[in-house]
């Protein structure tokens, strides 16, 4: 008997070797989502391993350092197996090599069936498809304003970007506050594209040049410039991200309106909840084309990664549409999933600011677009296309003179 059960023993630890050794494991990094949805993350990941026992996930969120860390690890051959970037950095991920194309791991069948047409487009370069859509948001969104500030300046809510520009001035001359933070710059630089987009102004012609330099970009970039220079517009915007800036701004009332995500709201009621309760929600103000501009994350899956069916299959699961359904609940992001649009959850009628612009803007992930493809060696550009934005707004050069001089660099730099 003593042998019997001996033996029983030691086929239950070989088994159980064997067991840990078929186990694979998966190294996943996001950007910027921990500590604040750490249990929504942990709890999704555990899902997914119960779901697929013989993998296991070992989850690193990244933050400053994510594009910098993620070429090196990439450079020193122990790339993670998926990794959370947005539809820019992919771009330049893919045409430097650095990615698989993810239809070669999912079927496009399946791919087709899960997300938006537009969501899948932002993700393909040359024709394939390097990013499995996730959460996103809509520059223009929605519309946030203190309705105090604008019956002090005799204003109602903009119904389009025209009107908003037009009553810039007056707010700050009679309320003292910014009418609105404007998207000057970003870390990619290239936040004023998203304008051009917005009042249908193409950024290249037809046969790919850059060619935003006409009178009408001309025009337009001018009347950011003379709002700036006349100190309607904070200086700050300059210097950090709108997004960043506005939610500064806005609990201290020196701020009337936000354009932008839901995202907004959750600050403003964690900074000042008396604001937050009188805060009212309504579409948001659109340019000349009537478009909505936005962007998404993705994810990703490196060449390098040495086990790349396990991470198709996390990556995947993450941005299935009951998942993505399930982290909009926990923040107003906007689903990359078609079937999103038809969730009950985003067709709730509410007073409560948050859940009213969660309701106007979830269920639109398919308006999610840059306006733009990312150009080859974006890097360069963006930071060239920046530099010429501040020197007109500082008056260093015309807007003329800008926007020639952005598009000559383009046109000499840019790769395919």
């Amino acid at each position: 008997m003593k042998r019997t059960l001996t033996a029983l023993t030691l086929a239950l630890g070989v088994s159980a070797v064997s067991s840990a050794q078929a186990q694979t494991t998966v190294t996943f990094w996001t950007w910027y989502l921990s500590p604040k949805f750490d249990p929504y993350i942990k709890d999704t990941i555990a899902a997914f391993e119960k779901a697929n026992p013989g993998i296991k996930v070992q989850w690193f969120d990244k933050q400053a350092s994510m594009v910098q860390d993620f070429v090196a690890s990439v450079n020193l051959g122990n790339a993670p197996d998926v990794v959370n970037l947005n539809i820019d950095e992919t771009a330049k991920a893919a045409q430097n090599g650095f990615l698989r194309p993810v239809d070669a791991l999912t079927s496009p069948a399946s791919l087709k069936s899960t997300f938006y047409p537009q969501s899948l487009k932002n993700f393909t370069v040359d024709g394939k498809v390097y990013g499995y859509p996730w959460y996103g948001s809509l520059n223009e969104g929605v519309l946030l304003y203190n309705p105090e500030l604008l019956a002090k300046a005799g204003v109602k809510p903009p119904g389009n970007m025209t009107e908003l520009l037009n009553m810039v001035k007056t707010v700050k001359d009679k309320t003292g506050a910014y009418a609105w933070v404007p998207a000057l710059k970003d870390p990619g630089g290239a936040s004023f594209m998203g304008y051009f987009y917005s009042d249908g102004l193409a950024v290249y012609d037809a046969s790919g040049k850059a060619a935003f330099n006409s009178a009408a970009h001309v025009a337009l970039l001018q009347k950011y410039v003379d709002l700036f220079k006349g100190g309607y517009l904070p200086e700050d915007a300059l210097r950090k991200e709108a997004f960043q800036l506005a939610t500064e701004l806005y609990p201290q009332n020196k701020v009337a309106m936000i354009v932008g995500g839901p995202q907004a709201l959750n600050r403003i009621k964690d900074t000042n909840p008396g604001l937050y309760a009188k805060t009212v929600v309504t579409t948001a103000p659109l340019g000349k084309a009537g478009v909505q501009t936005g962007t998404s994350m993705g994810m990703v899956v490196p060449v390098a990664s040495k086990h790349p069916a396990e991470a198709a299959k996390l990556a995947a699961f993450f941005t299935n549409n009951a998942n993505q359904i399930a982290f909009a609940k926990i923040v107003p992001i906007i689903p990359t999933t078609a079937a999103a649009q038809n969730d009950p959850f985003f067709k709730q009628s509410s007073t409560d600011p948050i859940a009213k612009a969660t309701s106007l803007v979830g269920a639109s992930g398919r308006f999610i677009n840059p306006g733009f493809k990312t150009p080859g060696n974006s890097d360069d550009l963006y930071k060239n296309f920046s530099d010429n934005i501040e020197a007109a707004l500082l008056g260093k050069k015309t807007a003329q003179q800008a926007l020639d001089d952005s598009v000559t660099y383009w046109n000499a730099n840019m790769s395919k």
